[in-house]
């Protein structure tokens, strides 16, 4: 470990010391592939320029798990035994261990908790954010067709989109939790699911505290939204 290096989770390093996450993501790829699609996974290991080549791979990934319900559970469970096994937790000393060493770790942080009732009111029709308006109703539909006429999106997805827009009891979560992991950040469903009446679970890391103005502003959003 350098001595600028937090102590932590961290990417496993090469033979150099180098930590890459490029190098990370070809191997995982490379073991979710192994069993379902071995000249895939070996086609993987043989990349020499993944930053510009990994989309091919990726590709191949989706494909391999597309073919039953078997071999997207194997793609899945490879990988992320594959990431769980590489992966490393870096001590304050410099040692290194596998990531099952954090569950016998002791606690470096303390987890505060803070409660927001919502006094409104949930939202009961589909919207979505576009260019600073949130488009519901007709003007959605028509938006859709215009992306789709486009070529933004595919047909099928303007047709899922119509089909929950038909069906805005689906957007109904009372006596729903949802954990939402890394709560604080700028692109996340946090905000949505509090408009749909869920109770939301949000978690963060030590230095997006409360008091972060992150977290006023979707404590604010909490208390607009339903308590259910």
């Amino acid at each position: 470990m350098s001595g600028d290096e937090a102590a932590g989770v961290a990417f496993p390093a090469s033979e150099g010391g180098r930590r890459s996450t490029s190098a990370l993501g070809q191997a995982v790829v490379a073991d979710a592939l192994a069993r379902v699609d071995p000249a895939g996974a070996l086609d993987a290991r043989r990349e020499t320029n993944w930053r510009a080549g990994y989309l091919t791979h990726f590709r191949r990934l989706i494909e391999a798990g597309l073919t039953s319900k078997q071999a997207a559970v194997s793609v899945a469970r490879d990988g992320l035994a594959s990431l769980h096994r590489q992966m490393r937790v870096v001590g304050r000393n410099g040692s290194e261990t596998g990531l099952d060493s954090l569950l016998t770790m002791p606690a470096r942080c303390v987890l505060t908790a803070a409660t927001v009732a919502g006094t409104g009111a949930a939202e009961s029709e589909l919207s979505l954010p576009y260019r600073g308006e949130r488009l519901c109703g007709s003007a959605l539909l028509h938006r859709l067709e215009a992306w789709v006429t486009a070529g933004v999106i595919e047909p099928s997805c303007a047709a899922a989109v119509r089909t929950v827009a038909a069906n805005p009891d689906w957007l109904a979560l009372p006596g729903r939790t949802v954990v939402a992991l890394g709560a604080g950040a700028e692109v996340g469903p946090l905000s949505v699911l509090l408009s749909w009446g869920a109770r939301v679970i949000g978690i963060d890391l030590p230095g997006r505290s409360s008091g972060s103005e992150s977290w006023k502003r979707r404590g604010a959003a909490a208390g607009r939204c339903s308590s259910r």
